[in-house]
């Protein structure tokens, strides 16, 4: 397979894309756009980005050809010779899994725009860029075969590549555990030295290395980012390198950069699980459909929590710090209701459904706050169940033998019957209450016996939030409902997310102070108008101490400061 990358001058965000291929057997060849990329597991439909396509034989002459899926086309085989294909690609999205094309930067993501063929995914792939300027400095894990043509054994290997070029890049190496790394940023860097942001990217390395034992399954990596003037915060993981698009405020200067450190340990446990540790319904990649899996909360979820515990290892984060930021994201999952509606297994299988428009915000869970979750408490019941001898650790390093290195993916029950076979019988109840549960965890139960001080406190939700509205937006005319707790006051009440409160008691709610919540007495009803579509509504509740609304806080100190610290 032979691409070739080109664009007009000025560049107008579109690429054109050129195939050169031999025809598949038969009469016709199937010419297909993926329709998501790993690590993204919803429906992308990048064909939506895609005009003017056509083919040709060999000699220039036009082939027959017809669309006969959103994103395949069928060509008609040449007499001989290989087929043409062309196609422009409209690249204007800018996040860490797109394309993007303007003056002065070229950035793709090869799974976007390159077109494949069915069934021959594994034949080597040639990518020429014949508009890429010879003197701007390029970023890519892609071989270079050619001053401006790139190389890849399989079109996976092509798809997994992201490519970015620009006028000036900063880039820096260096050497660590056997792994030459390279960092290159776009945009603006206000620190001087990137020295110290390098040493603390190999102690990251160093620790996930030991984390997971035996050599580093690559020589070579590149963390690839992207600044960007505006708040984002974006990042997918690659077979060998990281794409990230990331705020140029994280880059002003050498302490700055250290908000960069824990999105770049979970890219880069990612080289381990999910690149290579993966589910079995993604080995190999299928780029047509959905592909499902119940094992997110594993692969994104697990790789979140030990981004954190990857920094407290190496040094980068006080102990402190660590169990305040845990007890923090533990806390914000148990006072989200969707965690009791959807198990963490559930939650994987739905990525699909994330951007559909038929759920709504609070049936909206991430797998990656329940894996963390999940993540955590296996470790500690591992730990617990073994007295120390087998650890979360311990586990991926099993899951990483008996599957990664024996050539093939994880079954959906392989993590289950793992953990039961290193832990214990204990660990069968806890998947069956907590993965493909929907049960709430209760802390101090399942964290006993351990070096852990654990206290679960209720704390009453101030203001609006005391009859179950946790969020609102200043409006022009009063306030935008954007969360409701499901069995509050206001939810009784009949009140959704997305109407617009306006007077409480005849008052407007933009003039309402903390006194008023603080000073109603019990069995006050209150009278609510809001609108709805821009109908007026009113809303009654009687006002009722026993049923407000409460925040749990979990608050996790190790009895022992080296917990959690050992390898």
């Amino acid at each position: 397979m032979r691409y070739r990358l080109r664009w007009e001058t000025p560049p107008r965000y579109t690429y054109i894309v050129e195939i050169v291929a031999s025809p598949s057997p038969g009469r016709r060849t199937l010419f297909c756009l993926p329709a998501w990329r790993p690590g993204r597991y919803i429906l992308q439909n990048y064909a939506g980005a895609v005009s003017h396509f056509a083919a040709y034989d060999e000699a220039g002459r036009p082939l027959p050809w017809r669309k006969t899926t959103k994103d395949t086309w069928e060509v008609q085989n040449p007499a001989r010779g290989p087929i043409r294909v062309s196609y422009h690609f409209y690249a204007r999205q800018l996040d860490a899994g797109s394309s993007y094309l303007a003056e002065g930067l070229v950035y793709f993501n090869p799974v976007n725009l390159f077109m494949y063929i069915p069934r021959r995914l594994e034949e080597p792939c040639e990518l020429e860029i014949p508009s890429l300027p010879p003197d701007w400095a390029v970023a890519t894990a892609l071989p270079r075969c050619a001053p401006q043509t790139f190389c890849a054994r399989s079109y996976h290997h092509l798809a997994d590549s992201p490519f970015l070029a620009a006028p000036t890049l900063r880039t820096e190496k260096m050497a660590c555990e056997g792994l030459t790394f390279y960092v290159h940023f776009y945009g603006k860097v206000g620190a001087q030295n990137l020295s110290p942001f390098l040493q603390n990217i190999c102690r990251i390395i160093q620790t996930q290395k030991r984390i997971w034992g035996g050599k580093l399954p690559v020589s070579e990596y590149h963390f690839i980012y992207l600044l960007v003037p505006f708040r984002l915060r974006h990042a997918v993981e690659h077979e060998n390198c990281a794409m990230f698009v990331l705020p140029e405020e994280g880059a002003v200067s050498e302490e700055a950069l250290r908000s960069f450190l824990g999105i770049s340990a979970h890219e880069f446990f990612h080289l381990w699980n999910v690149k290579r540790l993966r589910p079995a319904a993604l080995w190999p990649y299928r780029y047509d459909r959905e592909v499902y899996t119940s094992l997110h909360w594993f692969t994104e979820g697990v790789t979140d929590y030990y981004a954190g515990l990857t920094l407290l290892r190496a040094g980068l984060m006080e102990i402190e710090e660590y169990w305040r930021q845990l007890s923090a994201d533990l806390s914000q999952v148990e006072n989200a209701p969707v965690y009791q509606l959807f198990s963490p297994a559930e939650l994987s299988l739905d990525s699909w459904l994330a951007t559909s428009t038929y759920r709504p915000p609070h049936l909206q869970g991430s797998f990656y706050a329940a894996g963390k979750r999940v993540g955590f408490l296996l470790d500690m019941l591992l730990r617990r169940e073994t007295k120390g001898k087998v650890t979360l650790d311990s586990l991926l390093r099993y899951l990483y033998a008996q599957y990664y290195e024996r050539g093939k993916g994880m079954p959906e029950e392989a993590v289950a019957r793992a953990a039961v076979r290193l832990g214990g019988s204990a660990l069968a109840e806890f998947f069956q209450r907590f993965v493909w549960g929907r049960e709430r965890p209760a802390y101090s139960e399942l964290l006993a016996g351990l070096p852990l001080t654990v206290q679960e406190r209720r704390q009453r939700l101030p203001s609006w939030g005391s009859i179950g509205i946790t969020r609102t937006e200043p409006d022009a005319e009063g306030l935008k409902v954007v969360d409701v707790l499901p069995g509050s006051l206001a939810e009784s009440a009949g009140i959704e997310v997305g109407d617009l409160l306006l007077t409480i008691e005849g008052q407007p709610t933009t003039q309402i102070s903390a006194d008023f919540w603080e000073d109603l007495p019990s069995g006050r009803i209150l009278e609510i108008g809001y609108s709805r579509a821009g109908f007026p509504q009113t809303a009654w509740l009687t006002y009722d101490p026993e049923r407000l609304s409460y925040r749990t806080e979990i608050h996790l100190r190790p009895t022992d400061p080296a917990f959690l610290k050992e390898f």
